[in-house]
């Protein structure tokens, strides 16, 4: 092998490495810096027989921004056009609806972005968070069947803001499910 094909698969080791790297950095930040904020679940199928034990998620908040876009324009698809939901939290931290936006700077105080974006299945569409599934170890599907919470961290400042991490599922007490 010469030098120069050494010298390029290096490189090109480095660069996943590097890609990889900065997305585990990004995720902690977000994990660690991130503001706790509990998000209604709407009732999905929570199993897969190809992929284990999971459950896929839907928030009763995607559900606002599609209802709302379908008043505005008549249609099913939802709006696009904007990439942030702004929430407000209750004193549990549960989140609800305000409005949509696409300017980071349009927030009243005790006001939180989401950002947001479509989320597609084979018949489905949907508003994804960027936590749209939570796997469990198998056989532990029972105590997660009555989850009404996802604990999602979001990012409040700087370039990843309104970016959410999920940390778990919460049953109706709001605390999160061990």
């Amino acid at each position: 092998m010469s030098k120069t094909k050494l010298y390029i698969m290096i490189a090109n080791l480095l660069l996943v490495l590097g890609f990889f790297f900065f997305n585990i950095v990004k995720n902690e930040r977000i994990l660690n810096s991130g503001e706790i904020v509990l998000m209604r679940l709407r009732p999905v199928d929570p199993r897969s027989l190809m992929q284990g034990d999971y459950m896929e998620l839907r928030y009763s908040i995607g559900d606002n921004i599609r209802n709302g876009a379908w008043q505005r324009e008549q249609k099913s698809e939802y709006d696009e056009q904007h990439k942030y939901c702004v929430v407000r939290l209750d004193k549990d931290r549960v989140a609800s609806f305000v409005r949509t936006t696409d300017d980071e700077e349009d927030l009243k105080d005790g006001e939180i972005l989401l950002r947001y974006s479509k989320g597609k299945k084979v018949r489905e569409s949907y508003v994804s968070f960027g936590a749209d599934s939570y796997f469990f170890q198998e056989g532990t599907g029972a105590k997660y069947e009555n989850a009404k919470y996802g604990m999602l961290k979001v990012q409040t400042t700087g370039s990843l803001i309104g970016t959410c991490r999920l940390v778990g599922l919460c049953g109706e007490d709001k605390q999160l499910i061990e």
